[in-house]
């Protein structure tokens, strides 16, 4: 239990783009109707410029993107008509870039020893992922910290942006996943949706 959170995140991460990379997610793609059930879609569907509203937080999703369910997460979106170049290997696993809502217990921990912890359980199951310097901010008015990475899987050179904030004794993660490629593409759009998360408590 003592590193079940950060485990839980390696999940979003790492796993997470192999499930969705290797199309066994991408049934949830395929089927994301049903994943989300009919009346949670239609409260999804009835909040203002599609925000989505859970018990701790509102955040605004990349407009199109799809809801899906990505394993432990609150919530998770993906870019379902998105395109990779022809005869790619990314085009191969049939990837679609997406984001996920994560929360867990800080259990006790500062935001700078949750994200050390995190980039250590990441390296250990991805040695071959690649941080960029640290960036610092505030999400809410509450300081937060950006994490942007490269790692290679499955032949595919993928970004991924991780934003990490606190707020009592939670802490919620903000996982971002694309193709090294489509970067430039997205990088504004997933800032965009970072800075759009507001917590309700």
């Amino acid at each position: 239990m003592k590193y079940g959170f950060s485990k839980t995140l390696i999940v979003v991460i790492v796993a997470g783009i192999l499930i969705i990379g290797g199309g066994i997610g991408y049934l949830v793609g395929k089927n994301a109707g049903s994943e989300i059930g009919e009346q949670q879609k239609a409260n999804q569907d009835s909040q203002p410029n599609n925000i989505y509203v859970s018990d701790d937080f509102t955040i605004a999703p990349p407009v199109g993107w799809i809801q899906t369910h990505l394993p432990s997460t609150l919530v998770s979106y993906q870019n379902s008509k998105e395109t990779q170049p022809k005869g790619s290997e990314a085009e191969k696993i049939n990837f679609k870039s997406y984001m996920a809502i994560s929360s867990y217990s800080s259990n006790g921990k500062t935001l700078n020893e949750v994200v050390d912890l995190v980039k250590h359980q990441v390296e250990s199951v991805a040695p071959g992922i690649s941080f960029a310097p640290l960036g610092e901010g505030t999400i809410d008015n509450q300081p937060a910290k950006f994490i942007e990475a490269n790692v290679s899987m499955q032949n595919v050179d993928f970004k991924v942006m991780l934003a990490v904030v606190m707020k009592g004794d939670k802490y919620f993660t903000i996982s971002s996943n694309t193709t090294v490629e489509k970067w430039p593409e997205y990088r504004a759009i997933f800032y965009s949706v970072v800075d759009s998360f507001k917590f309700k408590y």
